[in-house]
């Protein structure tokens, strides 16, 4: 608690700071449509495959975008940072593991480490901000930030947190 009696939002979370809990893994299969003329994963579609962890880091933890979107918050991505190590190929089967990288006041980063068994695939990050209907900086929601640091909910908990 701080000297006006009100709790201290936990901010920044840093890289060395952010919970062991704080990361989710996807498991799917490379589509046919994915690949291109050499029967490679497009560079461009690991985005989406780290979009898809993300919306499942936030889905474990009962995030309700469309609640958040209702109270007049978005969180674009402002950066995208990808390393492409080896490649995939159709029907490969990976795991796309997303942590929380850093947390401040306005942005949120999420770290993606894109695997074919114990291979590292793909590498990355993606920064986003929160902002208001008019795209201005907004500082996050503390009941949002308490949702980003939280572990993945129980197969026995409630299915939804209303952010």
């Amino acid at each position: 608690m701080n000297v006006t009696g009100r709790t201290k939002p936990h901010f920044p979370v840093t890289e060395s700071s952010v919970p062991d809990h704080c990361v989710t893994r996807l498991a799917f299969r490379v589509r046919f449509f994915e690949t291109d003329l050499m029967g490679i994963v497009h560079h461009a579609t690991y985005l989406t495959y780290v979009e898809a962890g993300r919306v499942e880091y936030l889905r474990r933890r009962g995030a309700d975008y469309r609640a958040l979107m209702d109270r007049g918050f978005h969180m674009p991505v402002v950066e995208a940072r990808l390393s492409y190590r080896r490649t995939a190929r159709f029907d490969d089967e990976l795991i796309v593991a997303t942590r929380l990288g850093a947390l401040t006041r306005v942005t949120v980063r999420f770290d993606y480490e894109v695997f074919r068994g114990d291979e590292l695939i793909v590498q990355g990050h993606t920064l986003l901000a929160c902002v208001d209907a008019t795209h201005k900086p907004r500082r996050i929601p503390s009941d949002v930030a308490d949702l980003l640091r939280a572990a993945e909910l129980s197969q026995n908990s409630p299915a939804a947190v209303k952010p």
